[in-house]
């Protein structure tokens, strides 16, 4: 799998209290299928994610349409996130800063 470039963006208040990261639909080609699990690096944690797939009506009742949503819990509004395709593990990895990227947490 191979994923070009890397998935950046600041998260909503809805976002971190509900608990996921909102993954653009331009982006979705880049990560495996919703509802297939792929691995997922944060620090010296792996672990099993997927993209799941989220009925909306944000738009009206005549627009339905679907969401994106990579489950993470403990992130706060503003929180910056980026998540990039890590050739030599074979696994996506996420990092998370109050701000910017000025490097991965590592723990």
């Amino acid at each position: 799998m191979s994923a070009a470039g890397s998935f950046e963006r600041k998260l909503s208040a809805e976002e971190a209290r509900e608990g996921y990261i909102l993954i653009l639909k331009g982006w979705l080609k880049r990560f495996p299928p919703p509802g297939e699990r792929f691995s997922l690096r944060e620090g010296s944690e792996m672990r099993a994610a997927t993209i799941e797939a989220v009925d909306c009506e944000c738009r009206g009742p005549e627009k339905p349409h679907q969401h994106y949503h990579l489950g993470r819990t403990g992130l706060m509004p503003g929180d910056r996130v980026r998540i990039v395709w890590d050739e030599q593990v074979g696994a996506f990895e996420l990092a998370t800063e109050r701000g910017s990227f000025r490097h991965s947490r590592r723990d």
